[in-house]
């Protein structure tokens, strides 16, 4: 071969190489959207910062081929969609924050109209109530919350409904003079949301059943739901969301007690990580209180199509299992001992609340009925 030539030789080869690898990385990147399924997906509040969490989102794509659109809606009111706007909207999930919500849509639908429905819970996350310094002085004065294995429990909560709540009572029946207004219990609308309406499931528990570990019958909660209703009328406006809930009670002041979720304070407290002020001020005036028993949120994603229970298994992913307890405080439903409590040492955790199963399908639905209806009888 002429040696003169060698080098437009080689220029042409690599000519042609560099035009075949353009080819097919131009190929490739045009293949990605395709390869890429989008979901969209209905579901609690309380959910919304980890779904939009940047680094959930690449394990979402770059490990299960998934983009979710994810739109907060209340627990019961998603749950209760007809069935054929869940198709004319081609919602793909729905990500309700309780197995009661789950139950709601599984007896109000005929599951047959979704054939690759599927239900799974991948997170949870217990029900607490919330108190400022001053009350929760004054609650453990009166033994009605105790401290035990470096966390608070409410564990007279029979007596706190029955004896201060129902009967009005105000913050000096408990020694609390600088407290004003009427011991009670605010929470979320229970009509749409579900932190407010597990709070109204404890409390129909503790009123009608005999044994708080058990849920109430039937004809126990007929004869409970009148003093629900109460409990829910005397809290006045509400709102209809569990993280603008949290919010107001936060920044209005801990003179009420708040029902709520755990995992709503961890996330405010890694949110406020660089800001030390915010972090004192949110550890001295607010406690978390365990109910004893309280009651688990499972919140179970329902995949209502075959594509969305990859989404059932992306949420398993150990990473996305780290991410949503270490900066959003969900404790692991598929994961035991993933929950650490000293992850987050400055604030008093149970490492295991002591839990009381939530009531049947068909009491659910007599207790919404009573906060919507108002058949309460």
């Amino acid at each position: 071969m002429n040696r003169s030539r060698l080098p437009v030789l080689i220029a042409i080869v690599v000519a042609v190489t560099a035009i075949a690898v353009g080819v097919v990385v131009i190929r490739d990147s045009n293949d990605t959207p395709a390869a890429v399924q989008q979901l969209t997906c209905s579901g609690g509040s309380e959910k919304s910062s980890l779904m939009a969490d940047g680094e959930v989102r690449a394990v979402l794509r770059d490990r299960y081929g998934l983009e979710v659109r994810f739109d907060k809606r209340g627990s019961y009111d998603l749950a209760q969609i007809p069935t054929e706007q869940l198709r004319n909207q081609k919602i793909d999930c729905l990500w309700p924050s309780s197995a009661s919500a789950r139950s709601v849509f599984e007896t109000s639908h005929d599951t047959a109209a979704f054939p690759d429905y599927r239900a799974e819970s991948v997170l949870e996350t217990p029900e607490v109530i919330y108190a400022g310094a001053a009350a929760t002085d004054a609650l453990v004065r009166a033994g009605i919350v105790a401290r035990r294995d470096n966390a608070y429990y409410i564990v007279d909560f029979k007596r706190l409904l029955l004896d201060f709540v129902l009967p009005k009572q105000k913050w000096t029946a408990l020694g609390a003079p600088d407290l004003a207004g009427p011991i009670r219990i605010a929470s979320t609308d229970p009509k749409s949301s579900n932190s407010g309406f597990t709070l109204l499931q404890l409390e129909l528990t503790v009123i009608a059943s005999g044994d708080v570990f058990q849920p109430p019958t039937v004809s126990e909660a007929r004869s409970g739901l009148p003093a629900v209703r109460g409990l829910y009328d005397a809290q006045g406006l509400q709102s209809d969301s569990s993280d603008g809930g949290f919010r107001e009670w936060l920044i209005q002041g801990a003179a009420s007690l708040y029902a709520g979720y755990e995992n709503q304070i961890l996330q405010q407290l890694v949110g406020y990580r660089d800001n030390g002020p915010a972090t004192e001020a949110l550890l001295a005036n607010a406690r978390l209180l365990y109910p004893d028993p309280t009651i688990f949120n499972s919140n179970p994603i329902l995949a209502l199509t075959a594509p969305a229970h990859r989404l059932i298994t992306a949420l398993q992913d150990p990473k996305i299992q780290s991410i949503a307890w270490q900066r959003y405080g969900f404790r692991s439903a598929t994961q035991l001992g993933a929950a650490h409590a000293a992850d987050f040492a400055q604030i008093p955790l149970a490492t295991q609340p002591r839990s009381t199963t939530p009531p049947r399908a068909d009491i659910t639905q007599l207790l919404l009925a009573c906060v919507r209806d108002s058949q309460c009888s």
